[in-house]
This record gives structure tokens, sequence and C-alpha cells, in this order.
């Protein structure tokens, strides 16, 4: 195993195994889900109602960057932590077996990236939240750190290309 893969596992132990205890795994497995599907189907739901220039922004760039992840997901085909070390502790297992990029933590930069880019000045709670759903991800046993960290690059040069076409 090269370096920056002992790095990777010894960090992922350390957060979910060493930090392990039943007050952080509830905070986390609530947390997790501000990255998840059902809450970002709601809240573009919400915004198409409410606000809808922003409801189509967040839909359309959070369509591309899933479309994206989920892509790489398939290519690379990287197996979950839980799947590879038996050390790692998880409440249930993933329905997808891919953990490489981490799909929440994309939906959730994306998000913040979209809300920032429309409403400057969020950005002081809304990226330490995208973090932290990326933190949940990793504390949660169903990623590795550079799941988390590609996933938020991506996004980025995600984003970055879509402003870029759109405006």
């Amino acid at each position: 195993m090269g370096f920056f893969r002992k790095q990777d596992v010894k960090f992922l132990i350390f957060f979910n195994k060493r930090l392990h205890n039943k007050y952080m795994q509830r905070f986390f497995v609530a947390y997790t889900e501000f990255g998840g599907v059902a809450f970002y189907s709601m809240l573009t739901f919400y915004l198409l109602l409410a606000y809808k220039p922003l409801g189509i922004e967040l839909l359309v760039n959070i369509f591309i960057s899933q479309f994206i992840v989920h892509s790489i997901k398939f290519i690379i085909s990287r197996p979950r932590p839980y799947v590879t070390y038996d050390e790692v502790i998880i409440r249930k297992a993933s329905k997808d077996i891919n953990s490489f990029p981490s799909a929440h933590t994309a939906s959730s930069l994306m998000a913040a990236l979209t809300f920032n880019a429309i409403f400057p000045g969020f950005g002081f709670i809304l990226f330490p939240a995208a973090i932290l759903v990326g933190l949940s991800r990793i504390y949660l046993g169903y990623h590795y750190p550079s799941d988390v960290l590609g996933s938020m690059l991506i996004t980025y040069i995600t984003f970055e290309i879509i402003m870029r076409i759109r405006f």
C-alpha cells in the first residue's frame, strides 16, 4: 500500500472508529441526509414553487454533477471502505457498492456553490455545511477521505464549467 493510500485508510479508521460514540453516530446518521436524494428533491421542488430561478438552477446543476459523479463511480468501481476493511463501523450497508466519488458530498457542495452564486455571502454557512456532509460520509464508513476530496474537486470543476458555459 502506498503512502497516500495508507494515510487515506488511517484517517478513515481514526474518524470512523476512534472517534466513534453514540452521540456522534446519531448526529452523523441524521446529518448525512442533507446530501441525499430525498432532501434535494424536496428542496428543489420547494424552490421551483417559491423561487423558480434558483430552483431551476439547482435542479440543472445537481443533475449534471450527479450524472458526472455516478458515471465516474461506475467507471472506477472502487469498493466502499466497509467492504474492504472489516474494522470499519457502519450502521447499514449501502445499495450502491461503489465508493469514489461521494455523491452526497457532490450534491451538498453543488447546492452550496449554486446558492452562493445567486445569493453571495451565504458561503460562510453553506460551505462548512457541505464539508460536514462529506465528513459524515467518512465517519459512517461509506467513503474514504479521498472519495470526499475527489468529489469536492470534481464538483467544483463541474460548477465552474457550468458557470462559464451559461454566463
